[in-house]
């Protein structure tokens, strides 16, 4: 062996050496997630809150990124298209959709667990007395209700026999609730006491009904733009990770415990709807049935045992 073939040869160790002690990098995934309807509607803070979760849970193995709230409001047809090109945004938390499941990546986790199906009504103060004495779904249907025109909700709603009436702006619902257009107005559990706040200065005659709640299966899914697997990927394994180390539920419990001890949900008459748009063992082919909160179940007593076992560990 000459002198030429040795130096190659020590050339060539010195590389694979080299290469061994490259660190490996990550590609830097960048979430962008959609803007709220309005600027007075906070109902995304917790799936923001949730997907920074996720992100962190997975920096270990798929590496750093960034997350950003896209500055844009838009309608959720809008977002729709948006997403399936996956520049402007690229992700968002919603309700299940047919359409959506078809044509965006869903993670069927209901991330929510199943909470905004839990439905009470904002009403006017002269309407109180009117919903405290409905014993039925019929004279429940017979008030007239309001919705967004592109909420799934509304689907439900109209095929149990409400008469529905829309508007695509979430701002002018409050408006015209207060105005007689409609008479109930149904929200999430995990919505409605601070929507009434946020409003009550414009709208001090609107009031939570106290006596009803309209259970409809709903479950809030992460969507991901088709052009962004890798990215769906990563929600998935980090929810997962966080569900199983028991960082969902304290971030979820944490965020939610107010509502539901003060909606005194198993002391309401509950009346239950079928939800074309998804049936509960989807919601649960993931997570398992155990997943999703009970309305029957007594707030006060598990909040309080959730509480102190967060506080204690």
């Amino acid at each position: 062996m000459d002198n030429l073939q040795i130096f190659r040869i020590f050339l060539s160790f010195l590389l694979l050496m080299g290469l061994s002690c490259v660190p490996i990098t990550y590609a830097n995934d960048q979430f962008i997630i959609n803007h709220s309807e309005s600027n007075l509607d906070h109902r995304y803070q917790y799936t923001y809150d949730l997907l920074q979760l996720v992100i962190d849970a997975t920096d270990a193995d798929f590496g750093q990124a960034s997350l950003e709230v896209s500055d844009v409001i838009m309608s959720r047809n809008r977002i729709l298209r948006e997403l399936q090109d996956g520049q402007t945004i690229n992700v968002i938390a919603e309700a299940s959709n047919l359409q959506w499941n078809a044509q965006l990546i869903p993670i069927k986790i209901p991330i929510r667990k199943g909470i905004q199906g839990f439905r009470i009504f904002i009403i006017q103060k002269e309407n109180a007395e009117t919903l405290a004495k409905i014993t039925s779904i019929a004279q429940l249907t017979s008030l007239k209700t309001g919705s967004g025109s592109q909420w799934s909700t509304k689907v439900a709603m109209q095929q149990a026999g409400f008469e529905v009436v829309e508007s695509i702006q979430y701002d002018s619902l409050f408006n015209m609730l207060s105005k007689g257009r409609f008479v109930t107005f149904g929200r999430g559990v995990n919505e409605v006491y601070q929507e009434v706040d946020q409003f009550s200065l414009e709208y001090p005659n609107l009031v939570i009904d106290e006596n009803i709640m309209l259970h409809i299966p709903l479950a809030t899914y992460f969507y991901v733009s088709p052009n962004k697997p890798r990215l769906a990927q990563r929600i998935e394994v980090g929810l997962r990770r966080i569900i199983n180390n028991g960082e969902f539920e304290r971030l979820f419990y944490q965020r939610h415990c107010d509502f539901l001890v003060k909606s005194k949900l198993n002391q309401r008459l509950i009346f239950k709807i079928n939800n074309p748009l998804i049936s509960e063992s989807e919601m649960t082919s993931i997570v398992g049935k155990d997943f999703l909160l009970n309305p029957m179940d007594d707030f006060s007593v598990l909040c309080k045992n959730i509480t102190d076992l967060i506080v204690f560990n």
